[in-house]
């Protein structure tokens, strides 16, 4: 019996969720080396909620928001993406209730967690620049690729800025410093699973149009 079964890659719904899987496999070998369990889903929960903040749908972005600070405390960026985002396509009196709902959510997450752990060993930051710049004066030739990759990253990002949707620029303009910054100061020379949070925009970004 011959199988009818095609695929019909005009369909852009089509398209979208094949796009959408080989992200998925991409994220899972670029940080594979090295991630932690609660990567894959750091940037799941990004996705969602910045998909759901674009369409909306902000009770649903509300009661998922919470799991995204309990899988880890760089959620708090989104409350800053959603404030920018939202200052003027909100009312005044919902802006205030979201924005504040999102910060008082992440505040009782943060402080229940460090009650929680309190009794372990260890600080709040592992402050690291001067070694951190250290590693890539070791390694030259690593350093090299590894920053190179970076811009080119962010050059395919930008490449049709103004085409962007004002969500993907904006997430794109806050996370990006943030997230850099954490890399420098208090992260690990070379290792990549710090920007889990920016992946699903940067997929957006590049592959949006194709």
């Amino acid at each position: 019996m011959e199988s009818n079964i095609s695929l019909d890659l005009s369909d852009p719904d089509l398209r979208d969720f094949l796009l959408a899987a080989l992200a998925v496999e991409v994220f899972m070998v670029l940080f594979f080396g090295e991630c932690k369990v609660y990567d894959l889903s750091t940037a799941m929960f990004t996705a969602f909620l910045l998909g759901w903040m674009a369409r909306g749908k902000i009770l649903l972005y509300h009661a998922v928001f919470p799991l995204a600070c309990f899988n880890r405390e760089t959620a708090c960026f989104l409350i800053v993406v959603f404030a920018m985002y939202g200052l003027r396509r909100l009312t005044v009196t919902s802006w205030i209730q979201s924005v504040g709902y999102q910060a008082l959510a992440f505040l009782g997450i943060r402080v229940f967690l460090l009650l929680q752990f309190n009794s372990l060993a260890g600080g709040l930051f592992w402050f690291r620049p001067t070694e951190n710049l250290q590693m890539y004066i070791d390694a030259p030739l690593q350093g090299a690729i590894y920053l190179t990759g970076m811009a080119a990253v962010v050059l395919l990002c930008i490449r049709r800025w103004a085409r962007q949707p004002a969500l993907l620029q904006t997430a794109f303009i806050i996370m990006v410093p943030c997230l850099v910054t954490l890399y420098l100061f208090v992260g690990y020379t070379f290792e990549i699973r710090v920007f889990a949070e920016i992946y699903p925009v940067i997929v957006a970004m590049i592959f949006r149009r194709l």
